[in-house]
């Protein structure tokens, strides 16, 4: 069932498939049309000529019955002696031949045939011949015992007479079997040398629009301005003009999106200033001030917070920027990350009173915590994934810094006991404004996990994340150790 599926799929599925499908079946219509079509004719063709054949037959008889004054202009079958009938049987066998037939029937029913030689006389099919035409003179085509006849009533006399004629018809059905062979043989060859030249065509008109999805599928921000779409002076002229059109709008969109970059990167910058300046102030009238009431004091401190975090915020979409634009710059050197994760750990600790912090260290004490990266980068991703871990978990709820060795180097894993990422966003969760699905009661920009990812390729380490939902997760920042350290092993 599932490779029917696939078959069904593939033909009926694609652009490819169906114009094959469809250019398969005119062709296979127009076969078999032009095959029955051919038939017909050539069967009414050699129905036509065995009429004419007939007709010049008895008419040529009927001629010399004429001129003889055997029949017609008054004479009858019953002024015939002995030898008049005797030289109308001749005639008969004359106009006869191994194929046709003639007689008259008289006006009592009794039968003049032609005289006998060498060539059997059919009676069963004379008697047949009369049966099946009774007063019409149309040409019918009779078979008895296996034996196909064309057969005419080709002239009825006004004394009651008639001329009857026959044609044995095995000649016309061996030509139709024959025709029939070599229409098949033909037809069976055309119409393989079309398929094979109709599957070239139709790859040849689909793989232009192969290259545009390829190149769709490949489009990211950073390649709006990059490989261009090919010429394809080639293709049809609508593909033509869809590629143009499809240049001509990726070429609007890396404008509209640098347009975006500068004025985000300049908004920022714009911000950043005036925003620190309020939270200085924040944090010094929290500090100094003693005449503030509990009311006063909280709503200060939820200012603080408040702009904290669209700090942080404009800290991400600045870190975006710079990337985008190539300017991000880091201080990749050699960090005691056992320091540093008891450092991240004081600092979160502080902000989550709600939450549970622990810190673990496997690595084992022969083996040194040091590792490249910029320390304060690496200090911001930390941050980051410890906040996050605390959002999307219950209050009193365990998180955990996990030092540990990796091949790859040494890595921290940020644990948690939350609400899980579900399997369908694990792929996009690193993606650029991407929230998850269970996401959808707590508050964020879905920048956060983008910025980290941003930041680890940077130091040339990774982040990795794995998690079920309902179950927690886990993010690993995994680090690359110094040249030297390595060496020092080896």
């Amino acid at each position: 069932m599932a490779s029917g599926s696939n078959w069904r799929s593939k033909l009926l599925g694609t652009l490819e498939g169906q114009l094959q499908l469809a250019t398969y079946t005119a062709v296979l219509i127009g076969f078999t049309g032009a095959t029955t079509t051919g038939l017909w004719l050539s069967n009414r063709n050699q129905i036509r000529n065995g009429e004419a054949e007939l007709q010049a037959n008895a008419e040529h008889l009927s001629n010399n019955l004429v001129a003889h004054d055997h029949l017609g202009q008054n004479h009858s079958a019953n002024d015939w002696n002995p030898a008049i009938q005797a030289e109308v049987r001749q005639e008969l066998r004359d106009h006869s031949s191994v194929r046709t037939t003639l007689w008259i029937e008289l006006a009592d029913g009794r039968l003049v045939l032609p005289t006998f030689g060498h060539i059997a006389i059919p009676m069963q099919m004379m008697r047949a011949t009369m049966q099946a035409h009774k007063k019409d003179q149309n040409t019918r085509l009779i078979t008895v015992q296996g034996q196909d006849y064309l057969t005419l009533l080709s002239r009825s006399y006004p004394t009651g007479e008639r001329l009857w004629s026959s044609a044995k018809a095995t000649d016309t059905g061996r030509t139709q079997n024959e025709f029939l062979g070599w229409m098949i043989l033909i037809g069976v060859g055309s119409m393989s040398l079309s398929l094979v030249t109709i599957t070239a065509m139709v790859r040849r008109i689909v793989r232009p629009l192969l290259q545009l999805s390829e190149r769709s599928a490949a489009l990211t921000a950073d390649t709006l301005n990059q490989d261009p779409i090919p010429e394809m002076t080639a293709a049809p002229k609508e593909v033509r003009q869809l590629a143009s059109t499809y240049a001509e709008l990726m070429e609007r969109l890396a404008l509209s999106w640098n347009d975006q970059r500068r004025f985000v990167s300049a908004v920022s910058h714009e911000l950043r200033t005036p925003l620190t300046i309020v939270q200085g102030y924040l944090h010094r009238t929290i500090k100094r001030s003693k005449g503030l009431s509990d009311d006063e004091r909280r709503g200060l401190k939820t200012a603080e917070e408040e702009s904290i975090r669209m700090r942080m915020l404009l800290d991400d979409l600045l870190d975006l920027s710079r990337s985008d634009s190539g300017q991000l710059q880091l201080n990749q050197e050699v960090v005691d990350l056992e320091q540093l994760v008891v450092k991240v750990a004081d600092l979160s600790r502080s902000n989550l009173s709600d939450h549970r912090l622990e810190v673990v260290n496997t690595i084992p004490e022969q083996e040194t915590s040091e590792a490249l990266a910029d320390p304060g980068r690496l200090q911001q991703v930390l941050l980051d994934l410890i906040d996050n871990a605390a959002k999307y978990s219950a209050q009193n709820s365990l998180i955990t810094l996990l030092l540990q060795p990796h091949p790859d180097g040494i890595a921290i894993d940020v644990k948690d006991e939350g609400i899980g990422i579900p399997e369908s966003d694990l792929p996009h969760i690193f993606k650029r404004f991407h929230r998850a699905q269970n996401s959808s009661g707590s508050s964020g920009t879905g920048l956060g996990l983008s910025v980290v990812a941003l930041l680890m390729s940077a130091m040339g380490g990774e982040v990795r994340v794995q998690s079920k939902e309902g179950e927690g997760s886990c993010f690993s920042v995994i680090l690359p150790k110094p040249p030297t350290t390595s060496s020092a092993k080896s």
